[in-house]
């Protein structure tokens, strides 16, 4: 079924990157590639192994790239189920599920949603939301999309610029407004502020306020 794919020149990685469970691995390649399909194919025979599907974790840069994850996941799964090896994973499973592994799955299949998908903030904020106190944050802080912060964070420089300019006494920031009273001094400073800030992404909507 195979012998009319031609192999490809990274094939060995593809299968290692898929198949070596027991270390980290790094995927490094280009747009349009199969780097998901590579990332779903671990998480697919991770769940045929028997690993629990709420054991497996899987973070990403955006939530809609963690949507397409797990959608591809579920369908490989199903594929499998259905008897069908996917061409993704046919180096992999050359022939096809074990009873143990299709038990697994079968198993699996019920549960997939259990698994933990999120951008790397949205995880974070799973592990520390129970520990408040502890992480030193607001218990009913939640995540901003970055549009949402940089308008509230825009705002907030806008505040503070306010609120220095009308105290009066001799700043850095007066100097700088009085030299160019020009809207570009603004921009420039919350340029600046933005360049400084240490958060990037989805940020805890109590951070900024």
């Amino acid at each position: 079924m195979t012998g009319s794919t031609p192999a490809l020149r990274d094939e060995n990685a593809r299968l290692a990157a898929m198949t070596a469970h027991d270390r980290s691995v790094l995927v490094e390649a280009g747009a349009g590639s199969g780097k998901t399909a590579v990332m779903a194919g671990r998480l697919a025979l991770l769940l045929a192994g028997g690993t629990a599907p709420r054991a497996i974790a899987a973070v990403t840069f955006t939530e809609l790239a963690a949507s397409e994850l797990l959608a591809r996941v579920r369908d490989f799964v199903d594929e499998l189920l259905d008897g069908r090896v996917p061409r993704e994973l046919a180096i992999a499973l050359p022939n096809g599920l074990s009873v143990e592994q299709r038990a697994n799955l079968a198993e699996a299949a019920a549960a997939i949603d259990e698994i933990t998908r999120s951008t790397i903030h949205g995880f974070c904020q799973r592990l520390i939301k129970p520990y408040p106190v502890e992480a030193n944050i607001d218990p009913g802080a939640t995540l901003m999309d970055p549009a949402q912060a940089e308008l509230v964070f825009g705002d907030i420089i806008d505040r503070w610029l306010r609120d220095t300019l009308n105290v009066g006494d001799e700043s850095l920031v007066a100097e700088l407004v009085f030299h160019n009273p020009a809207k570009a001094s603004a921009r420039l400073i919350r340029t600046i502020c933005s360049r400084s800030r240490p958060i990037s992404g989805p940020v805890p909507r109590s951070s900024l306020m």
